[in-house]
């Protein structure tokens, strides 16, 4: 009996052991399941947490040491010696020791100041090559680019960023302001003071939050004053530009924002009343420590958001002087108004080019024949002509007429599009538009460029190709230039030694590029940015003629 029972009890307990460990195993499978999911909240929490950590703080700074900053931008930061004059003695009166450097040249890039092969950006390298040398670098955009280019400045600024957290220093965003009321910027973008205020504002916040650096809204400052104070002037007479009161209120908002002090409390006027510098230093501590909300309507993000495209200069031979060989966008024959025998290029249509015109809008079938590049020129991307131009039958044909010693001006605006080298429209297309000249036969391209009453009507940037064809294009990166990013480009010294054969008058600038003798019978001219004087005519070009070289 005593043996069944211990039987049955090892029986039982065999029995009762699956289902132990089994209970055992889910309780295990539970801790573990319990652990894995805790962990897993943690290490979302902790993603989140990295995303989050990164705001546009303002922290108060000791003054138990010294700083060390160097401001890099245009004649929005050069003006008044706004670094050196207005900003350094207003920190020295707020009890901290600074050291201030300036690298500032007008209308100067972030992309151009980021390029080490350029003459500022070359400073910009050397003064950043030693890491630990400044404490802060304050960089200030073109004051349309922002705007206008919003791609490249966004390009301009990780580049220029990029090298100075690897030098050790904090890059703070200068952000400006909108033009004044009246400005023909404003009205040529379609803008007013306030919606470029958010704009710009909106453009400089985007690629502070993707580059996690401070941004000083000194353009809010600016639309503080200008709308709540008027009797206050900051601008100049070009209604862009500050004037010394200007300069002070970029100054205080600059100085808070890297210091982390109130602007209020610094007892500094430069040369204005006391009564004006403080209502400026107000409006500079609103700016800083209690900026407004950018309206949903304007916000940005600058991630993944790109410039259109840039030319390549590395190869880029600008001539000093004229060439010795044939000029021939120029040929005999034919004859104008005023009984000179000789004509532009006639392709393989026998016709310099389209007499299509239109000074409102061309229509799609006049745009298709203005770019047929059987003309002798032709181009891709046109939407009007400026009422303004002055020619024998069209502005594309000024383009090769052979009147460059006054003012017959190809003077066009191109359309919203963009497009690849063959012509066809693509959202991340690189050009504005394609100018192509056909010469009807192959030839030996010495050199190519334009003559104009100045270096600014022409592209500012473009690419040159060539085509045996017409279909097949071969760039020439000789003949690539960009004034823009890429670095200066001069007229030949000799400009004036050429002659126009329509009543022998002469320009001070004709600019050209080394074509190396590439063989071909089609040039086509990549028009990566229009005219460079003003980025609001960066979808124009106003020039005279373009001048080939070859045989």
């Amino acid at each position: 009996m005593k043996f069944l029972r211990l039987l049955c009890l090892v029986l039982v307990g065999v029995m009762l052991l699956p289902m132990t460990v089994a209970c055992r195993k889910g309780e295990v499978e539970e801790e573990m399941t319990t652990e894995l999911i805790t962990e897993t909240e943690v290490e979302t929490s902790d993603t989140e947490k990295i995303e989050e950590e990164w705001k546009d703080e303002t922290k108060l700074l000791p003054k138990d040491q010294s700083y060390s900053i160097l401001f890099i931008g245009n004649s929005y930061t050069k003006r008044n010696n706004m670094s050196t004059d207005i900003f350094k003695p207003m920190a020295e009166k707020a009890g901290y020791t600074v050291e201030v450097k300036a690298i500032l040249n007008g209308g100067h890039t972030l992309q151009s100041f980021a390029d080490p092969r350029d003459t500022f950006g070359s400073q910009v390298a050397a003064e950043l090559a030693d890491a630990g040398k400044y404490d802060f670098v304050v960089i200030q955009e073109q004051s349309l680019r922002p705007v206008t280019e919003t791609g490249k400045f966004y390009d301009g600024a990780r580049a220029l960023i990029a090298t100075i957290k690897a030098a050790g220093a904090t890059p703070i965003l200068f952000s400006t302001w909108g033009r004044k009321t009246g400005s023909e910027d404003l009205t040529a973008l379609n803008l007013t003071n306030e919606t470029m205020t958010w704009k710009l504002a909106a453009a400089y916040q985007a690629i502070g939050k993707e580059m996690r650096t401070p941004v000083a809204n000194v353009g809010f400052a600016f639309f503080d004053v200008y709308t709540n104070q008027t009797a206050i002037e900051l601008y100049d007479s070009d209604l862009y530009h500050p004037v010394y009161t200007g300069s002070y209120l970029a100054a205080a908002t600059l100085f808070g924002k890297i210091f982390g002090v109130d602007p209020t409390t610094v007892d500094y006027n430069g040369t204005l009343s006391g009564e004006t510098a403080e209502i400026l230093r107000l409006a500079a501590k609103e700016a800083v420590f209690n900026p407004p909300t950018i309206p949903e309507e304007h916000r940005l993000s600058s991630e993944g958001v790109v410039g259109s495209g840039t030319t390549d200069t590395s190869l880029m031979r600008n001539l000093s002087k004229l060439p010795t060989a044939e000029l021939i966008s120029i040929e005999k024959g034919g004859s104008y108004p005023n009984g000179k025998r000789f004509s532009g290029i006639l392709g393989t249509k026998g016709q310099i080019a389209s007499k299509e015109y239109s000074t409102t809008g061309l229509t799609d079938a006049q745009k298709a024949d203005i770019a047929d590049i059987g003309y002798g020129v032709s181009m891709i991307g046109v939407e009007k002509m400026d009422g303004d131009s002055k020619g024998y039958t069209t502005a594309i044909e000024n383009l090769v007429n052979g009147h460059w010693g006054s003012s017959m001006m190809c003077n066009v605006t191109f359309d919203e599009h963009m497009y690849d080298v063959n012509g066809n429209v693509q959202a991340d297309g690189k050009y504005r538009a394609l100018i192509t000249l056909n010469f009807g036969r192959a030839c030996l391209f010495n050199a190519v460029g334009f003559a104009s009453g100045s270096m600014n009507g022409f592209p500012g940037a473009a690419d040159v190709y060539v085509s045996e064809d017409g279909v097949h294009w071969t760039l020439v990166p000789s003949a690539c230039w960009d004034k823009i990013n890429g670095g200066a480009i001069a007229a030949c010294s000799d400009s004036k030694s050429l002659a126009d054969p329509w009543n022998s008058n002469t320009t001070d600038t004709i600019c050209l590029f080394d074509m190396a003798e590439v063989e071909g019978q089609y040039i086509r001219i990549g028009v990566v940015t229009g005219r460079c004087d003003k980025a609001t005519m960066y979808n124009t070009i106003n020039t005279r003629e373009i001048l080939v070289y070859g045989h």
